[in-house]
């Protein structure tokens, strides 16, 4: 095609694509200059980003054996766990995949595994999010340069929700990774179904961002948490005070805000006088909002963070650790645990749902017994509501219209009870049912990994020990 042909096609474009081709836009501006700007922009936006997630990607597992040494200072708040320390804004189960594939994948030749150790195939990739898709990864000493640079390895897999199987542990590495790790992965992992293989994960990356993240390693400068404690009735005090007693979290407070009067909550004091932490007592008479009455316990506060608690839901020995870690790793201004697990006493029944869904932001189904938030964001929108219903809404409402974000961790170590009556969520056993994605017969609190609830509860339900 020679120059006029070029021309005379180029005059049946379009104005602005006409322009484009000449050398300037529609408006007159040379298309030279937009470009120069445009690519500055672009390449100020691919630096940027890789700057956000080179990290993830590339530090997870580098083996550099420098570095690992660097970071191996024994740390002195946890006896007995050494390994390397990571950043959790980098390594944290934030886009936990809760669908997986079935297969066992090694982190090296399939050669080196140990005898009794078997992995469908080598992973050639060692990007995190890939990783954490596979059923579980079965790992051995000869992967890595030396334990040191193995056990920093392992701690950021199991921090991202990897399951990870360690065939040959042996005491170093046991020294490295501390008792509760070390025991997660060398438990067998092929014949876990998907319920027990997300507690697995769970229990693997609870352990790795408690005991070996920066943060949470420096126990003295974690924050006081005050537990917000609820009620009006008497009979469930017990199985509530056993549960915010048995937190494992180091800095904690009790704030038991009683709905009545002192004929209404008789030897209170002497029930909190054995308690192996601070309690406070805040108390308004049974006509108050519990609005009103959740404003009154947080001023007689004094943690950094509050967490809400309910008298008649049970709660794991680590929930606290749950919602403090989740909101550290995720930034969120109100953090919780969702309605996963349910019991239903009258009909003696525990429900699964939204099994398919993962940690997430703005989540819509946070359950009230399980929020926490930060004193200056509470503060922010002005407290609880004054209202005698729906406070738990109207606070997630109230964090999302001031342009706050949510954050929903995994629901393992929590379990909404239902007894049928006294609720301030009036919804019918119906409605859960309908949203279970399993029923169980009878009162499973394992299956929300709960050994068991904190202390006997109620007539109406019936658990086994």
């Amino acid at each position: 095609m020679n120059a006029g042909d070029r021309l005379q096609g180029l005059n049946r474009l379009p104005d602005a694509r006409r322009h484009a081709a000449e050398g300037s836009f529609s408006d007159g501006r040379p298309r030279r200059l937009w470009l120069a700007v445009n690519k500055r922009h672009a390449i100020w936006w691919l630096l940027r980003s890789w700057r956000r997630l080179a990290p993830a990607a590339g530090r997870l597992l580098r083996p550099a054996a420098s570095s690992a040494v660097r970071g191996a200072a024994p740390n002195r708040e946890i006896p007995g766990a050494s390994a390397p320390a990571f950043d959790l804004r980098i390594c944290n189960p934030i886009h936990w995949p809760r669908r997986a594939g079935a297969e066992a994948v090694a982190l090296g030749p399939l050669a080196a595994l140990p005898s009794g150790s078997r992995a469908d195939w080598t992973i050639r990739s060692r990007n995190p999010f890939r990783l954490r898709c596979c059923h579980h990864l079965e790992d051995a000493q000869a992967f890595h340069a030396d334990p040191i640079a193995r056990a920093g390895a392992l701690v950021r897999l199991a921090a991202v929700g990897a399951v990870v199987h360690v065939a040959d542990a042996d005491a170093r590495l046991r020294a490295l990774l501390g008792h509760e790790l070390h025991r997660l992965m060398a438990a067998e992992a092929s014949n876990l179904d998907a319920g027990e293989r997300e507690l697995r994960s769970i229990g693997l990356r609870r352990a790795a961002l408690r005991d070996h993240s920066s943060w949470a390693r420096d126990r003295a400068k974690l924050p006081l948490v005050s537990m917000l404690l609820a009620t009006r009735r008497p009979a469930l005090l017990p199985q509530a005070l056993a549960a915010a007693a048995g937190q494992t979290y180091p800095r904690l407070e009790l704030v038991l805000a009683l709905h009545g009067n002192e004929r209404a909550f008789p030897s209170v004091e002497q029930r909190i006088s054995s308690l192996p932490l601070p309690v406070k007592v805040a108390r308004l008479s049974s006509s108050a909002p519990l609005g009103a009455l959740l404003n009154a316990a947080v001023a007689a506060s004094t943690g950094e963070l509050l967490t809400k608690m309910d008298d008649d839901d049970w709660y794991g020995t680590d929930h606290v650790w749950d919602l403090v870690l989740a909101r550290q790793y995720s930034g969120a201004k109100l953090v919780g645990k969702g309605t996963e697990f349910v019991y239903l006493a009258a009909s003696n029944q525990t429900l699964h749902c939204f099994s398919g869904r993962g940690e997430a932001w703005r989540a819509s189904c946070l359950a009230g017994g399980a929020l926490l938030i930060a004193r200056p964001d509470l503060d922010r929108i002005g407290g609880w509501r004054n209202a005698p219903l729906g406070v738990d809404l109207a606070l997630l409402n109230d964090v999302l219209r001031s342009g706050g974000s949510v954050y929903r961790t995994h629901g393992a170590g929590f379990m909404m009870v239902r007894q049928g009556q006294g609720h301030t969520w009036s919804a019918s056993d119906d409605y859960f049912r309908a949203k279970a994605d399993r029923i169980i017969p009878g009162c499973a609190p394992g299956a929300a990994g709960l050994e068991r609830p904190p202390a006997p509860p109620p007539p109406a339900a019936s658990c086994p020990p």
